[in-house]
């Protein structure tokens, strides 16, 4: 695992050198780690400076490594302006949106690597612009949009009104298992969403400022670790963003020394105490400790970047789920039958998951069969 980590940091600059040299079988294991890890594309730049050092890859390989770089690169492009043209048409049917993560990462990364992060689909959180309730007006606008009308989920409903790729439109940023902590969460992004609806990017259209992306995204890599898992490109993803909003947080405080800063002059730069204190709201302290330690393991993140004290026991046991399982958990083969052995046996697998969790994160995790159970209902309801 170490030469894979290495691989990586030094892909994304953190590293200046390897400490190892590699065989065609590491140049395999790499090109397979990095394909479990949706990192192909970003994990072709180490490809590229090994070979200005003179380390081939085989040729083979380096090939079909080329091919998916430009393949991503190419979707990279398709998907920026299919977000411009999606953004375009919700705000001129009348609603306020912005971009969550997606294409809106890309901005967070360095230019040499923006366009070779791999993409998936686009979700943008829209609110409607009269005021009107955002869950009803939301649905209703999507299925006048799409036809056969799309069955709603708590945070957001499908629009399948482009080919090329898959839209999840939100009425809602994000979730919670725990009753308690979800009603905090929903409470904090209403009031932020206007913020995040007004930070409009040279791409054309708005995403969430970089105090509000560096609490939305935790939530998000914290509920998809509990409903299936997660891989390493959205632990990067988090790492550039914990770096863009370090910067912002710099940037205030040089103003502020030399008195040029007013209230009023920009978006609100969101300090650590309170991250941290919004984070604890949520009851994510443990597992933002967790992420502190995989991104100073896996990244070699500067200590200036913490959000708090890195946590190695949860770091340990947060890695080692995402080394095993891969991006998004589709390569666990822990259940592998019950996972897909249809939607009973599912059900069966996903509480056993929940309850091997539930040592850490105990609220979050004893909440998930009560959720889903009431998400069940709401979902017939909605439908």
């Amino acid at each position: 695992m170490k030469f894979c980590l290495e691989f990586l940091q030094f892909a994304i600059g953190s590293r200046k050198t390897l400490t190892t040299g590699f065989s065609d079988d590491d140049w395999q294991r790499l090109f397979l780690f990095c394909k479990r890890q949706a990192l192909t594309g970003i994990s072709f730049t180490a490809v590229e400076r090994l070979h200005e050092q003179g380390v081939e890859c085989p040729k083979g390989l380096m090939m079909q490594w080329i091919a998916l770089a430009m393949q991503i690169e190419n979707r990279n492009r398709m998907m920026n302006i299919a977000c411009k043209n999606v953004s375009a048409m919700v705000e001129r049917d009348g609603f306020n949106y912005c971009i969550l993560k997606g294409q809106g990462n890309l901005l967070n990364y360095p230019e040499k690597l923006s366009l070779r992060r791999q993409s998936g689909d686009i979700d943008i959180w829209v609110v409607p612009q009269n005021g009107c309730d955002a869950v009803k007006e939301v649905i209703s606008y999507v299925r006048k949009r799409s036809k056969p009308a799309e069955g709603a989920r708590y945070c957001h409903i499908d629009m399948p009104i482009m080919r090329e790729t898959e839209i999840e439109v939100h009425y809602r940023a994000g979730r919670l298992n725990s009753p308690l902590r979800n009603r905090r969460m929903q409470r904090w992004f209403r009031l932020h969403a206007d913020e995040c609806m007004k930070n409009k990017t040279q791409m054309g259209f708005a995403v969430p400022t970089a105090s509000v992306n560096v609490v939305y995204q935790m939530t998000h890599i914290f509920t998809h670790f509990f409903d299936e898992g997660v891989g390493l490109r959205q632990l990067m993803d988090y790492y550039f963003v914990l770096k863009l909003w370090h910067n912002d947080c710099m940037e205030m405080k040089d103003l502020q020394s030399q008195g040029m800063w007013m209230e009023g002059t920009g978006a609100p730069v969101m300090p650590r105490k309170e991250v941290v204190h919004t984070l604890k709201s949520f009851g994510m302290a443990k597992f933002a400790a967790a992420v502190m330690w995989v991104l100073q393991e896996v990244f070699i993140m500067p200590d200036d970047w913490l959000l708090c004290t890195p946590d190695e026991k949860r770091g340990r046991q947060l890695l080692d789920d995402i080394m095993s399982a891969g991006n998004f958990g589709q390569y666990d083969k822990r259940g592998a039958a019950m996972k897909h052995g249809g939607m009973m046996m599912h059900a069966a697998w996903k509480t056993k998951r929940i309850m091997r969790l539930a040592r850490n994160y105990p609220e979050e995790a004893l909440c998930e069969p009560l959720f889903r159970v009431w998400h069940w209902g709401w979902r017939c309801l909605h439908r």
